[in-house]
């Protein structure tokens, strides 16, 4: 079949579609930027420590409680 006039230039898609990892990781980065989760995190971090601390001071506090209700 011949050709009937000019070939059509081949133009670069502006919008060429992304791997998955790529997509992956914009959205991590965009979620790890969010203010509200970095306070979360923040408050969370806090308070996980606080509690290690108290678990690693007191080690016995749970076995205390336990004595304690058995005795009214």
């Amino acid at each position: 079949m011949p050709m009937r006039g000019e070939l059509k230039p081949v133009a670069v898609r502006s919008g060429a579609r992304t791997s998955a990892a790529q997509r992956g990781w914009s959205v991590f980065i965009a979620i790890a930027r969010h203010q509200d989760l970095q306070s979360i995190l923040a408050f969370c971090t806090i308070g996980f420590l606080l509690t290690m601390n108290l678990v690693l001071r007191f080690p016995d506090f749970g076995a205390a409680m336990a004595e304690l209700a058995l005795f009214p």
